[in-house]
């Protein structure tokens, strides 16, 4: 996405509704920005398990925290590949 966008998008972020703190199993969430490739963002959520995560993402909650996005930053919003959404599990601290 162009640079103005992601700091567009950035600022949205800023501006959430704040609905996911509330979801069970939400631990944190953040988005990255590259510093090689300030076009370039990546959003990071972190829950207790994937379960809770799926149920999130039908929720009531999850449509009203999108809802918010308009529709010209939603349509900027690109998803460059799937594969990089994954889940992990820790294994040491």
């Amino acid at each position: 996405m162009p640079a103005a966008r992601a700091d567009e998008l950035v600022t949205a972020f800023r501006r959430r509704a704040r609905l996911v703190e509330e979801a069970d199993g939400f631990v944190d969430l953040q988005v990255w920005q590259s510093d090689v490739d300030p076009e370039e963002l990546v959003m990071v959520s972190r829950w207790r398990d994937r379960a809770a995560f799926k149920a999130y993402m039908k929720s009531e909650r999850h449509r009203i925290s999108h809802e918010r996005i308009g529709d010209d930053l939603a349509r900027a919003i690109k998803l460059e590949r799937l594969e990089h959404m994954h889940s992990y599990e820790v294994v040491a601290e």
